[in-house]
């Protein structure tokens, strides 16, 4: 028969509990500390509250655990802790998980509409596994984006602020490639829409005067498949 405990809120995490158990859960953390520290980040745990039930239960085996979701997904993690021998048991475990890393902050206000150079921004530590935004750890991430909206001095860059620069926009000649793994073909054409990096936009062929759908590869030039 197999027992199933939960950990309940309230219990102090204490002496009651097998040291054994105590020393093998920590070094399954401990290792997942080495192995972030290892990617550049700090990270740092606590243990939740056990029920002092778990005292009475022994494991002649090495115990097992397995996360319910990595670290970096989310700070509130649970564990299941597993033990197989003639009297097997298992167990889960709340664990605050904190994951630090070094996240792309404003150095001073950022204007709607700016391009954001190097000089507004700086690099911070931070909790980094806390929130759902998405978030960059390098400058160059950033660097050349325009702000879709205004950013205040010392906040988190987020995917939201910012948006790609338009390379070619509505009623610019442009260069349109048709391209396969054996030709390249160049011809003229009008931008019939504004257009970023790898965005696709439709463009009208100024000798055929037929409108096509290309992607924006560099700034003036649009890349169509034959």
């Amino acid at each position: 028969m197999t027992l199933l405990f939960l950990f309940l809120p309230g219990l102090s995490f204490s002496d009651q509990v097998p040291e054994n158990l105590l020393n093998q859960l920590s070094k399954f953390l401990e290792e997942h500390n080495d192995n972030y520290a290892e990617k550049g980040f700090r990270s740092e745990y606590s243990i939740g509250n056990i029920d002092p039930r778990l005292n009475t239960r022994n494991c002649d085996n090495p115990i097992s655990f397995e996360l319910n979701k990595q670290p970096e997904k989310q700070n509130n993690i649970t564990i299941l802790a597993s033990c197989q021998d003639k009297k097997p048991w298992k167990f889960y475990v709340s664990v605050n998980f904190t994951l630090f890393g070094k996240v792309i902050v404003a150095s001073g206000s950022i204007r709607r509409g700016d391009k954001i150079t190097a000089s507004q921004l700086e690099t911070k530590e931070e909790i980094i596994n806390r929130n759902r935004y998405i978030s960059y750890s390098k400058p160059d991430e950033v660097i050349g984006m325009i702000a879709k909206r205004s950013i205040r001095n010392g906040s988190i860059i987020q995917a939201s602020h910012i948006q790609p620069p338009k390379l070619v926009k509505r009623g610019d000649n442009v260069v349109i490639v048709a391209t396969n793994s054996a030709i390249s073909v160049r011809m003229m054409g009008t931008a019939m829409m504004d257009g970023s990096l790898g965005q696709q936009i439709s463009i009208k062929n100024k000798q055929s005067e037929r409108v096509v759908k290309g992607r924006v590869t560099e700034a003036g030039i649009v890349t169509i498949s034959l």
